[in-house]
């Protein structure tokens, strides 16, 4: 795979799916072909919730996250290492607790001058991403640079997402 452009910060949304591992693998060679910053960003959803506040919706205790965040990062140090192992010189992990849409598509990317996003794609059926929403769709119509949304494993063979990650819905 030869990219057109030289990039210097590669970021990769993390979520612990298989297209999120698939995009990883594409980012780490994206990374060694452009002597690249491969950045690992996991954002755990902190979406609004209701408390019991008389104003309404807030944002609840951010403890409630504390495992998620904890077991993101463990997965970004085996990622880290493995980026590391094959030839990438400046690996960064970051969990980051917020929107995934934002933090990946437009916040993130902005504040690192990022100028790669790799991002594995959802695989929901029609009825998943209607209840869901596509967050490789935000990122592709939102992000400042360059986008790649990953569908094919590091051979580029085609995965059925579908059927190897979620059931029928």
């Amino acid at each position: 795979m030869l990219f057109m452009s030289s990039y210097k910060n590669i970021l990769v949304g993390i979520d612990g799916s298989k297209q999120s591992e698939m995009a990883l693998d594409k980012g780490i060679i994206a990374a060694m072909q452009n002597d690249a910053k491969l950045i690992l960003l996991s954002v755990v959803n902190g979406e609004r919730y209701p408390n019991t506040s008389t104003v309404g919706y807030g944002f609840i205790d951010r403890s409630v996250y504390d495992t998620a965040v904890n077991e993101m990062k463990k997965k970004l140090v085996e990622f880290k290492e493995k980026a590391e192992s094959a030839g990438v010189k400046d690996v960064e992990t970051e969990v980051k607790i917020g929107n995934a849409k934002l933090e990946l598509g437009t916040d993130y990317p902005k504040a690192h001058d990022v100028d790669l996003i790799v991002v594995g794609a959802t695989g929901l059926n029609v009825i998943g991403r209607m209840i869901v929403g596509s967050t490789s769709t935000y990122i592709i119509r939102e992000a400042p640079c360059d986008v790649m949304v990953v569908k094919t494993d590091s051979d580029n063979k085609e995965v059925d997402l579908q059927r190897t990650t979620y059931p029928e819905i």
